[in-house]
């Protein structure tokens, strides 16, 4: 059954791609500079003294009239020199400090942007990101359609380095193609904090960001839908995140973000398969409950089967005293009944077929962000074989947790 929903959701995914072929390449130079919008970027900041500058660098950097452009920084109360950086080297360049009394997490800290914001349109951007300097021109040519209320951007790892990073940037690159794909279909469901725009009036509607909720990015997503709002994407606008580069922050990371999933999907339960919300609704949200829930047997199953096989090794071998050279002799006996029900057990088979489509989709999405597979063969490899067992690791931990309702937390 996973595997069959596995391929299920491959299959959707090849025939978007057969339906919308050039959907892509580049999608325009973005508007002319007259008709451009004014822009509120707002930067949540906690503890961020290692990263702080290359956020607001590559802000003040961006291809967009400055008369345009209002940057304001929400210091979180940080209790390094975040704030001391900000004030000697940005104030000074017209980027502008709000400090909030005491740590209240970042959904907090953007719902102050928010009231001080001056414009219409309004960018959130994490404080370990850099946004590539056409980006903004070519994003707020969504908000032409009045019906769109946020727009995503394209978001890959930066500068990758290592075992877990570059399995990490493979999966950035997937999710440039998923993320796109969900837009045709109308089905964003996470807009990303790494540099999302959104419409002013829309965030003031649904009410700001979720205060405590631990995947802003994913509520405030399926809010804007759920208040009949249109989210897009912008392959061409490409920004960069600092990933994890240990196992313990990487698990850190995906807990929090897999039991937001969770409690986010609990919150908005009135949307799975009810057509009002159109694809997201009726489909999207289904299939990744679907999906979630075959993780997490598969993972438990394949525990299961690992004890049950070791304590069955132990019952044979300690039968026949231990003797290996009996399980050898065996080992090397010819039958055929038993190779033929092994090679064409419907497992194997819709495993390689589930695979095969794997490969096939990320390589893809290797090519379409013009990225050469051959500097990138290890993540390539470790993210079809090797993180898809880490991937059922995170969502049975996030499950467990919110089954015995552990504290939610960064």
């Amino acid at each position: 059954i996973t595997w069959y929903i596995f391929i299920f959701i491959a299959v959707t995914w090849f025939l978007l791609l057969l339906k919308h072929p050039g959907f892509y390449k580049d999608e325009s130079e973005g508007m002319p500079e007259k008709k451009l919008p004014p822009v509120s970027i707002l930067v949540p900041a906690y503890n961020e003294e290692g990263t702080i500058r290359m956020t607001l660098d590559s802000l003040l950097e961006l291809d967009y009239p400055k008369s345009k452009l209002e940057i304001i920084v929400i210091n979180d109360a940080s209790t390094d020199s975040t704030e001391k950086i900000i004030k000697d080297e940005y104030v000074p360049k017209g980027v502008r400090l709000i400090t909030n009394r005491k740590n209240s997490g970042k959904a907090f800290s953007l719902n102050a942007g928010i009231r001080a914001a001056r414009h219409e349109i309004i960018g959130c951007v994490d404080a370990d990101s850099i946004v590539s300097r056409d980006a903004l021109k070519k994003m707020v040519e969504d908000f032409e359609d009045p019906q769109v209320g946020a727009v995503t951007p394209a978001l890959k790892a930066y500068k990758p380095k290592g075992f877990l990073q570059t399995i990490q940037n493979a999966e950035y690159l997937l999710n440039i193609f998923l993320r796109k794909t969900q837009g045709l279909l109308d089905a964003i469901h996470v807009t990303p904090g790494v540099f999302s725009l959104y419409r002013k009036s829309v965030l003031e509607e649904v009410g700001g960001f979720d205060v405590g909720n631990i995947a802003e990015d994913m509520e405030i997503a399926l809010n804007i839908h759920h208040k009949g709002y249109k989210i897009t994407n912008r392959m061409d606008a490409i920004t960069y995140t600092v990933c994890p580069s240990n196992f313990r922050e990487l698990y850190k990371q995906r807990l929090r973000w897999y039991r937001g999933a969770l409690h986010n999907l609990k919150k908005y339960k009135e949307m799975i398969f009810n057509a009002k919300y159109g694809n997201i609704g009726f489909f999207l949200l289904p299939i990744n409950i679907a999906a979630i829930v075959s993780v997490i047997v598969a993972f438990g199953l394949l525990i299961y089967n690992f004890i049950n096989d070791l304590m069955g090794y132990y019952k044979y071998y300690s039968l026949i005293n231990w003797d290996f050279s009996i399980v050898i002799s065996k080992f090397w006996e010819y039958r055929p009944e038993t190779f033929f029900n092994n090679f064409f057990s419907t497992a194997l088979v819709l495993g390689t077929i589930s695979i095969t489509a794997g490969f096939y989709l990320l390589y893809k999405s290797f090519k379409i962000n013009g990225e050469p597979i051959k500097g990138n063969r290890t993540g390539f490899m470790l993210y079809l074989f090797i993180y898809p067992f880490f991937m059922m690791l995170f969502w049975f931990a996030a499950f467990f947790h919110e089954i015995f309702r552990s504290e939610r937390k960064w």
